[in-house]
This record gives structure tokens, C-alpha cells and sequence, in this order.
């Protein structure tokens, strides 16, 4: 490839719709930070030919255009997205050769590596059902000793996260469950007993406790914790405005101070 040098493009009348994680982009710039910025989330959802028509179409860099074609077709993952870094100049070049190499590292990850980072970028722009589907996929085609039971257990304590996050309770729970089951964590079974007052009505919390064999006054210590971070979201931040707050609303506000908390 060749050098670098800065180049000025405009921002897009139209801009590029990246669907995986519902963010627009308007010009190259944003486009190198969000390909920077989100390694494990660089592929055919992004690096195609929408994308290389756009840069061409709306930002007017055909040359561009036309290398990323020919990377669709003959080149790899790295022929596409270098180019449009250099293009720009948007980083140096020790940036960029430092992004480099650890593009090409992400590259010779193993396909559920990858799969699980992905998802794990999906959670953090808030695309919870694709990263739940995600997990699921890795979780269906596991082969016992391919990557150990410290990765599936880890899949399924991330898509806990991701379903709690849609106060989808019960859903975490039985993933936190079936972590626990895997890998003995204390962390994941002491969330676990936290979940479980969230969707389990009084008699059915205490049948599952007997059923667990879990210690009363640990099931109890853990309650508490969630009970303190709903009263939170009632207390000084919320209690000038609380009343006047439809129901939804004030769902949506417990859900953020739940999810910020956890």
C-alpha cells in the first residue's frame, strides 16, 4: 500500500446505516473511528459493497471505491479496511500500524473467540436481542474441550447480562444457572440469588432456595443489595419528579439504575 497523507472529505447527504449496532456515520472520519474503535464488530455486516459504494457515491472517493472492490473480491479483511485508514490519514503511522497488527491478531482468533467479542460489543452499544442470538449460536455448536468450560461459562454469564438488561429476569437467571453449573463461580451464583427475588413470587423464591440448598442469611444479604438499588432509583435523584412520572417512564428509570448498578 501506498503513503499517508490527510486528506479533507465532506460529510455524507446520506449517511452510511451500520444496522448491527443502529449508528449512522457521515463521513470517513467517523467511519475510521468507529472501525478503530470496534475491532471484533469489522465484518461482512460492514465490510461489503454498500459500504464501498457509499464512500465512493456520497464522500466522492471513487479511487477508494474501486480498491475496495477489488478487495471483495480477491483480497481479505485487511485489504478492505486498511485502505480507508490510509486514505484519510486519519491515524499516524505508528497508530496505525499498531491498529494493524491487532486487526490481524482479531483475524487469526477462532471463529467463537471472534463470535463472543462480537457480542460482547453488541451488549455495549445496547443491541441485547443480537447479542443474546449471538451467544446462542456459540452455545448450540459447543464441543466439549474445543475452547474449555471457562469460555462457555463466561457465553452464558455475558447473555445473563444481556437479558437482565431487558428485564428479561427469568431468562438470566436459568443462563446464571446453568454458568454456575458449569465453572462453581461464587460470583455468578451470588447474582443468581440476586435475580431471583425479581420474578419469583414469595412462596416460589423460598421453594427454590430449598431446592438450591442455599444458606438463608447469604439469599437474604443478596435480596437486599437489589432491594437497595430499586430504593436508590426512588430516593434523592428521582423523588422532586417521581410522582409526576407516568408508569413506563418510571420503569425506564428503575431499568437504568439497575442496569448501572450491575
Amino acid at each position: 500500500m501506498g503513503g499517508y497523507y490527510l486528506c479533507e472529505t465532506p460529510r455524507a447527504r446520506h449517511p452510511y446505516y451500520v444496522e448491527s449496532v443502529g449508528l449512522h456515520l457521515w463521513s470517513v472520519e467517523e467511519l475510521c473511528y468507529y472501525m478503530k474503535e470496534n475491532l471484533y464488530l469489522l465484518d461482512e455486516t460492514i465490510l461489503n459493497e454498500e459500504l464501498a459504494g457509499w464512500l465512493g457515491g456520497e464522500l466522492g472517493l471513487v479511487r477508494l471505491e474501486k480498491i475496495l472492490y477489488r478487495a471483495l473480491e480477491s483480497g481479505t479483511p485487511s485489504d478492505f479496511v486498511l485502505p480507508i485508514f490510509e486514505e484519510c490519514g486519519y491515524l499516524s503511522k505508528e497508530e496505525f500500524q499498531h491498529f494493524r497488527e491487532e486487526f490481524e491478531q482479531v483475524l487469526i482468533e477462532s471463529g467463537d473467540t471472534r463470535k463472543k467479542r462480537k457480542a460482547d460489543y453488541l451488549v455495549s452499544y445496547g443491541m441485547y436481542i443480537r447479542a443474546i442470538k449471538e451467544y446462542r449460536q456459540l452455545l448450540e455448536k459447543r464441543a466439549p474441550g474445543r475452547l474449555g468450560i471457562q469460555f462457555y461459562a463466561s457465553v452464558l454469564e455475558n447473555m445473563a447480562a444481556a437479558y437482565a438488561r431487558l428485564f428479561r429476569f427469568e431468562e438470566a437467571a436459568d443462563c446464571l444457572w446453568e454458568s454456575y453449573n458449569t465453572l462453581k463461580s461464587r460470583k455468578v451464583y451470588e447474582n443468581y440469588l440476586r435475580l431471583l427475588p425479581l420474578f419469583l413470587s414469595e412462596r416460589r423464591y423460598h421453594e427454590r432456595l430449598e431446592q438450591i440448598h442455599a444458606d438463608r442469611d447469604h439469599a437474604a444479604a443478596m435480596r437486599e443489595e437489589v432491594a437497595a438499588i430499586f430504593a436508590e432509583a426512588q430516593s434523592s435523584r428521582f423523588a422532586q419528579e417521581w410522582d409526576s412520572l407516568a408508569d413506563a417512564e418510571r420503569l425506564e428509570k428503575l431499568k437504568a439504575d439497575y442496569v448501572a448498578c450491575t
